[in-house]
């Protein structure tokens, strides 16, 4: 009996599929290796060196407010305008401040004429266009007991020749042989230029200065210090206490600028 054989199948039809799974496999392999070479570049040290490097560069460099002020402080009209604002401000501001009130103007001084400790002649004329600062006292109390002016002078000794210092010793009374004008002045340290001792007879002048500043009869200026301005005006009366002087000293102050001494 004769085999009948069927058609021969076609050489290569069994071992297609088995070429697509291998080319296939191939594939994920060559996919595999591709991504672990990218992986590998872009962790090893040699790949991350670069990004540090880029990455410390660009935080060394200058941010935009660093590269401002950097161009400003290199610039010589912003430290024009700098140094000029520095001293503009402290003056807008003693402009704006606002000033104490003047003292009031509480009498006139009367006019007088007595004799220095240098043996001249001085006169109420003689006194304006200056602030003074006076007081009325004896021979006897300024050579026990000294005055207040002579701490009053180291205060204003800066100034100049707008402030001067007055003291009216009551002589008509003292003893014969008693201490001179010129030797109660070494004594209190008197500045030649800056503080008068003015003597001889002051009750009468004490008297009219207190009608003129109307205060009671048989009152006294003994231990009280008067200010009087650049027009013979009393402007302060108060006592030789810290206090007192301090309110003194500030209307000085504003008695100078105020009257241009």
């Amino acid at each position: 009996m004769t085999d009948v054989k069927g058609p021969r199948p076609l050489r290569g039809a069994r071992s297609a599929p088995l070429t697509s799974a291998i080319r296939e496999e191939d594939f994920q392999l060559s996919a595999a290796a591709s991504a672990a070479a990218a992986y590998k570049q872009e962790f090893s040290p040699r790949a991350a060196a670069p990004a540090a490097a880029a990455y410390e560069q660009e935080l060394k460099s200058p941010s935009f407010p660093q590269r401002v002020a950097a161009r400003l402080t290199g610039n010589r009209w912003f430290w024009a305008l700098f140094v000029a604002a520095a001293f503009a401000l402290p003056l807008v501001r003693s402009v704006r401040r606002a000033l104490p009130p003047s003292p009031p103007v509480l009498g006139s001084f009367p006019a007088f004429s007595l004799v220095d400790q240098a043996g001249h002649a001085v006169r109420d004329t003689d006194l304006l266009r200056h602030l003074v600062v006076a007081e009325f006292t004896t021979a006897a109390a300024l050579a026990e007991g000294g005055s207040p002016l002579a701490k009053l002078q180291r205060r204003v000794r800066n100034t100049g020749e707008a402030v001067h210092l007055v003291s009216f010793v009551d002589t008509s009374s003292s003893p014969s042989g008693g201490p001179t004008l010129a030797a109660l002045a070494k004594g209190a340290g008197a500045g030649a230029w800056r503080w008068t001792l003015a003597g001889g007879d002051v009750k009468r002048l004490e008297a009219a200065t207190l009608k003129a500043l109307r205060a009671p009869e048989g009152g006294t200026l003994a231990g009280r210090l008067i200010l009087l301005d650049a027009r013979g005006r009393v402007r302060r009366l108060g006592a030789p206490s810290p206090a007192e002087i301090d309110l003194m000293m500030r209307d000085i102050g504003l008695l100078v600028n105020m009257e241009g001494l």
